[in-house]
């Protein structure tokens, strides 16, 4: 996007301040830098040429989380994302290639494009659990917890009468491949037909909120093209995956050739709790008498506009009682690879996340992205009343209480 239209986006906010509550970043640094409003006049200075590429501004566009809260409370509609993903464009552009982003941050965007080797890694790494990490690594410790075992696909599914198709995305398939089947098997169970294509690839998040422009729009048509030939759903158990697929319209806006294509792929993104929500409301879901908490993911909740949706299917769960978070639909502080380079940040987000879940005192944690996922384990380490605490997708947990009502009904029915 040129600065010209840029300008013209800009321009539509009138500096009222009401996303200010909205920003997490925001509330814990008191910083207008640290705010949407003055993300925004940093990037109008930039665009006019009255500053340049330097510190100050690196500083404020990097430590956004751009978890898009601040959109769903702006009056005016500013599409703040867009005027961020310009500033940042522009800083990678202007870097050295060597300087773009930090190591750690080139190795997580190095590795999510090569799933099979994030996948070997993980099992390594669970297998190897005592082997000392760089700091800068340890909070992925909590991710090599062993997983609660899903019981096996279900027997006598119902015929599908419906379709899908299903995005693996590189860290669901590679560290929490369970949620995956889960999902899949969920599906099922709702008479919907799961078909996975094989060329898909990496959505491009991390990539594109990097400033890696290019590399996500390289990704995207790779996506794009592994999805076409059917006008099905495509369903995801990420919210950031969800999110930038659904965005895919505006990634590829520019491109004569693939525009039109990205606009129709954007259009049949679905989370899969929408899709098991409006499909499966014949499958009975029967909890264990727990008392459960969701984090929901802020992508999922501020850009594909279906946190509910996870909430809906989280109610249906006969038995257990749903103890909602204050700040359930705020972000944890994980935002891709924000956790690994603004560290400091991150655990200020997440201790107060935190803080709420030691007064509603859960026995599991739900969450349905894999970033809140391993902030939301890293999350549970760190204080003593939480060690003990359960933190899985939120397909594993109503895939065993959709397995408990199957079970509850083949007893009833023979008796």
């Amino acid at each position: 996007m040129a600065w010209q239209e840029i300008l013209v986006e800009i321009n539509h906010c009138n500096k009222c301040g009401f996303c200010l509550p909205t920003c997490p970043t925001y509330q814990i640094t008191g910083s207008e830098l640290a705010s949407p409003r003055g993300r925004i006049a940093m990037v109008e200075a930039l665009a006019r040429s009255e500053i340049p590429v330097g510190v100050g501004l690196e500083e404020a566009l990097t430590y956004c989380l751009d978890c898009r809260a601040c959109e769903t409370a702006c009056p005016s509609g500013v599409p703040y994302h867009r005027i961020l993903e310009a500033g940042r464009d522009q800083l990678w552009r202007e870097r050295p290639a060597t300087q773009r982003s930090p190591w750690i941050v080139r190795q997580a965007l190095g590795a999510v494009t090569r799933p099979r080797r994030l996948a070997r890694f993980t099992r390594w790494a669970r297998r190897w659990q005592k082997v000392p990490l760089p700091a800068s690594l340890r909070q992925f410790f909590p991710m090599l917890r062993p997983q609660q075992p899903l019981p096996p696909a279900p027997r006598n599914v119902p015929e599908a009468i419906y379709a899908a198709q299903f995005f693996a995305g590189c860290m669901m398939s590679a560290v929490f491949p369970e949620a995956n089947r889960a999902a899949q098997h969920l599906l099922t169970m709702a008479a919907v037909a799961v078909h996975t294509p094989r060329t898909q690839t990496c959505c491009g998040a991390l990539h594109w909120h990097s400033g890696d422009a290019e590399k996500a729009r390289q990704l995207a048509r790779q996506n794009i093209a592994a999805f076409e030939g059917t006008t099905d759903l495509i369903v995801n158990t990420a919210g950031g995956c969800g999110a930038m697929l659904m965005e895919y319209g505006e990634v590829l806006a520019d491109d004569p050739v693939w525009a039109e294509r990205a606009r129709q792929f954007s259009a049949r993104i679905c989370d899969w709790a929408t899709v098991f929500l409006r499909y499966g409301q014949e499958v009975s879901l029967v909890g264990e008498g727990e008392r459960v908490t969701l984090q929901n993911s802020c992508h999922l909740v501020n850009v594909e506009k279906a946190g509910e949706d996870a909430v809906a299917v989280l109610e249906r769960v006969a038995g257990d009682t749903f103890v909602p978070l204050p700040s359930q639909n705020r972000c944890c502080g994980s935002a891709g690879t924000y956790s690994l380079v603004h560290t400091d940040w991150a655990l200020q987000i997440l201790d107060q996340k935190m803080a709420e879940v030691e007064t509603q005192r859960p026995d599991r944690i739900l969450v349905n992205n894999p970033g809140c996922h391993l902030q939301m384990q890293w999350g549970t380490t760190r204080r003593e009343k939480t060690q003990r605490l359960t933190v899985e997708h939120l397909a594993n947990y109503v895939y065993r209480a959709a397995w408990k009502g199957l079970q509850q009904q083949s007893g009833a029915s023979t008796t």
